[in-house]
């Protein structure tokens, strides 16, 4: 799909066409190329594809302006990736709005072999209270492979990726603006720090200007590349609210630091979890006991990721997304024969990267 790129990107650049209609209209031709010379009439079949799209569709300048954006990206080590990479996030992925492009710099592996994703959002005008959580929380996640996703903002996002990074965790931050201004200037020296140990992500081009929508927008990536969203404090209104809402419509688990009844800023968190839109999460043992983490040091044992083959990274990444498999059904789902499943399945078994259950089911070793 990397020849379709500029194409993928032009699509996106166009007005009035968003994530879910552009993967709409790629589908529909077959490539975002076959899309981009399609005549009006053909683009016109597609439900909810009006006069007002196609007559602009296809404009030159929109290429020229892709074309323009991948090679600022190459002279500025930016990643470009579209939903139809392997590399783009696998979570994401699932989501039905997921952005069809993502811009990424630094040192991100998205669907690295166990490493689980946490996002920590709040509010700006953090407390005392919701620092130290941070600052216990990130501590206690220290000795396992995890990843501390936010979004750069004042407050409780800044505290999560210090913390993560005081404590050695790879860390994310996801931008609503373009990596030509990162905003706020006064936390690019931690942005900066970042693309050692992790690294930024936007879904906005070099050339697109600052607009408020952007940074509502980049909730629903916090969300989406997580396997868990904690709400740490939080108005009964505010950003952190809507990253925890798109986190339960993409069913992941969201938790939320309860606070006092009187506390303008635990509102929203005793909210989420008086309504059972959150767990209730005290501090890093609720999440280390969550993810079954029961032995230190796990980082150093998936280094053995790099051995496998291209076939075993198939079945594990499968595994991960899926859980607990048949053996019929793994063979339906990737299109292979069970003859030739079984030996891969051995090998991983070997190297202790999966068990065999009862009833031909086969899991990852958590």
């Amino acid at each position: 799909m990397q020849t379709d790129l500029p194409y993928i990107l032009a699509l996106s650049f166009q007005k009035g066409i968003g994530d879910i209609t552009a993967r709409k209209i790629i589908q529909f031709f077959g490539s975002a190329e076959k899309a981009w010379n399609s005549s009006s009439r053909d683009l016109m079949q597609i439900s909810g594809i009006g006069q007002q799209i196609s007559k602009d569709f296809g404009n030159k300048k929109w290429l020229d302006l892709a074309f323009n954006e991948i090679e600022y990206c190459k002279n500025n080590q930016i990643n470009i990736l579209t939903i139809y990479d392997e590399i783009y996030p696998a979570l994401l992925k699932e989501c039905l709005d997921a952005p069809i492009v993502l811009f990424t710099k630094g040192n991100i592996e998205f669907n690295q072999f166990n490493n689980k994703k946490i996002s920590i959002v709040g509010t700006r005008k953090m407390t005392n209270y919701g620092r130290n959580f941070i600052a216990e929380l990130c501590e206690g996640l220290a000795e396992f492979d995890v990843t501390i996703v936010s979004g750069l903002a004042y407050g409780c996002d800044i505290e999560a990726h210090s913390q993560a990074l005081k404590n050695k965790l790879s860390t994310y931050a996801v931008m609503g603006t373009s990596f030509e201004r990162i905003y706020p200037a006064a936390h690019k020296k931690v942005a900066v720090e970042m693309l050692i140990n992790g690294g930024w992500i936007s879904e906005q081009p070099s050339f697109k200007t600052v607009i408020p929508e952007a940074f509502l927008q980049r909730n629903r990536i916090i969300a989406g590349i997580s396997d868990v969203t904690i709400v740490v404090e939080s108005a009964f209104k505010g950003g952190s609210l809507v990253t925890a809402k798109f986190a339960n419509e993409y069913n992941r688990e969201v938790f939320a630091l309860p606070g006092k009844t009187t506390d303008s800023l635990s509102v929203g968190c005793n909210y989420l979890i008086k309504t059972q839109q959150a767990y209730l999460i005290e501090n890093s043992k609720d999440m280390i006991e969550y993810f079954n983490f029961d032995a230190k040091k796990q980082k150093n044992q998936l280094n053995l990721f790099f051995d496998f083959t291209e076939d075993e990274k198939l079945i594990v990444n499968y595994l991960q997304n899926q859980g607990k498999q048949h053996i019929d059904k793994m063979s339906f789902d990737l299109n292979l024969k069970s003859y030739e499943l079984m030996p891969i399945l051995l090998d991983l078994e070997l190297k202790h990267a999966i068990t065999t259950l009862p009833g031909k089911f086969f899991d990852l070793i958590h």
